[in-house]
C-alpha cells in the first residue's frame, strides 16, 4: 500500500490516503499544539507515520537511559498479610481466612502507567505504516523493550486513549503523548475489488466527525495570530421570547461545527461542515443544493440576531463539503446575511487544500 492509494467514501468521494493522513494531522491535538517537529509536514503528509514513530522511538530511547517513570495505581489482590485496606465482602464470601489470606486494596508503584502504556501501543501501531525497514524495526525494538519492563499494550481497533494533564515541565513530554495519542488514529485501510481501497477502521459517521474535527483544528492553527477567535463545537441558544413553560425541555439543542470571528474586521462566520455530496437529484431531472442543509445553517444565523451584539446582524452562514463530482461555490444574500456553499476538494495536494480552506472564508 503506497501513499497514491486511495479510500472510497461512502461509495462516491475517493481520497488519497495521504490526504486521510492529513485530516487526521489537522483534526489532532498534535497539531493544534504548534509542536516545532512537524514543520513543513502538512506539504508532504505521506510521511507522517515516519514523523511520528521518529519521535516516539528517540523519545524511548531518551526515557531508557534512566528508570522509566513510575505511578501509583490502584490494586487488589488475596495477600498473606494485610496491605492497603480490607476488603471485607470479598474476604468473607469467599472464606479466604480459613486459607491463611485477606482481600486487600492498596496503592502501588508500577511503571505500567497509562503514558507508558500509550507509547509503547504507538509504537506497535506505527511499525507496519513507516516507509523503511530499519525504522519499523526500531519500533518493535523499542515497543519490546517496554514491554520487558513490565509496561502492558491498551492497543486496539478502536483505542481509548486517557485524556492526560501536563506541567510546564512537561513540554517535551506533552509533545511525545500527543503524538501517540495521534499515531493511534491511524487505521490500516483494506483493499477490496475494483482496485479501490475502505478504510475499514473508520465508519461513515466517524469519516463525517474527522472531517469537522479537522476543519476546526486547521482554523485554530492557522487563523487565530490573524486575530480570528475558533470556537469548534459552540452551542448557540434559539434566542426564544414569549415561550410555553414546557417549551424548554422539548426544544431541540443548537450546535455549529465551527465558530469564526474576528472583530477588528466585522466578521463572523458560522460554519458547518457536511461530509456527503453538496449537490441532491431533483425529482424531474437537474441537480439543486439540498434544502435541509440551507434551512438548518438559516436558522444558525438568524436566530443569533441580539440588538446588543452588532455583528449577529451580518454574522455569514457557510455550509463545507467534500468535492465529489466538481468544485462548487456559491453564495447569495437574504436578510443581511451571506450565505456561502462552498466545496474543498480532498484529492489535491496538502498546500492546495490549505489554500481552498483560507479561500472559503475569504482569507
Amino acid at each position: 500500500m503506497g501513499s497514491d492509494d486511495f479510500v472510497f467514501v461512502s461509495g462516491k468521494a475517493h481520497i488519497p490516503i495521504r490526504n486521510l493522513w492529513l485530516l487526521m494531522l489537522y483534526a489532532s491535538e498534535f497539531y493544534k499544539a504548534g509542536a516545532e517537529s512537524f514543520d513543513g509536514i502538512e506539504n508532504c503528509p505521506d510521511q507522517l507515520p515516519d514523523l511520528l514513530a521518529k519521535i516516539l522511538v528517540a523519545s524511548v530511547g531518551d526515557r531508557l537511559k534512566q528508570p522509566l517513570t513510575t505511578e501509583f495505581t490502584a490494586t487488589k489482590g488475596d495477600l498473606r498479610r494485610v496491605r492497603g485496606r480490607i476488603d471485607v465482602l470479598r474476604t468473607e464470601s469467599h472464606q479466604l481466612l480459613n486459607r491463611g489470606q485477606v482481600a486487600c486494596r492498596y496503592e502501588e508503584l508500577t511503571v505500567d502507567t497509562p503514558r507508558n502504556r500509550l507509547v509503547r501501543s504507538a509504537l506497535s501501531a506505527l511499525a507496519p505504516l513507516v516507509s523503511s525497514k530499519e525504522l519499523g524495526h526500531g519500533c518493535r525494538a523499542q515497543a519490546h523493550r517496554l514491554a520487558s519492563l513490565g509496561v502492558s499494550s491498551v492497543f486496539s481497533r478502536k483505542p481509548q486513549t486517557p485524556p492526560f494533564r501536563f506541567s510546564r515541565n512537561d513540554s517535551h513530554d506533552r509533545a511525545v503523548i500527543l503524538a501517540a495519542q495521534l499515531a493511534l488514529q491511524f487505521r490500516l485501510p483494506s483493499h477490496e475489488r475494483g482496485g479501490g481501497i475502505r478504510r475499514s477502521g473508520l465508519t461513515d459517521h466517524e469519516f463525517r466527525s474527522l472531517f469537522e474535527r479537522a476543519v476546526g483544528g486547521f482554523y485554530l492553527a492557522t487563523i487565530r495570530q490573524l486575530g480570528w477567535q475558533v470556537h469548534p463545537g459552540r452551542q448557540i441558544s434559539w434566542n426564544a421570547s414569549a415561550s410555553t413553560p414546557g417549551l424548554g425541555a422539548l426544544l431541540p439543542k443548537m450546535k455549529t461545527d465551527i465558530y469564526l470571528e474576528n472583530c477588528s474586521s466585522n466578521r463572523r462566520i458560522i460554519l458547518d461542515t457536511k461530509f456527503t455530496a453538496s449537490l441532491a437529484h431533483r425529482q424531474y431531472g437537474g441537480e439543486s443544493l439540498k434544502s435541509g442543509h440551507l434551512y438548518q445553517i438559516y436558522t444558525y444565523v438568524r436566530t443569533q440576531e441580539a440588538p446588543s451584539d452588532p455583528l449577529s446582524w451580518s454574522a455569514e452562514g457557510l455550509l463545507l463539503y467534500p468535492a465529489v463530482d466538481r468544485m462548487l461555490r456559491e453564495s447569495f444574500h437574504t436578510g443581511g446575511h451571506r450565505f456561502t456553499v462552498a466545496t474543498v476538494d480532498l484529492r489535491r495536494t496538502a498546500s492546495e487544500i490549505r489554500q481552498q480552506l483560507l479561500d472559503v472564508i475569504e482569507l
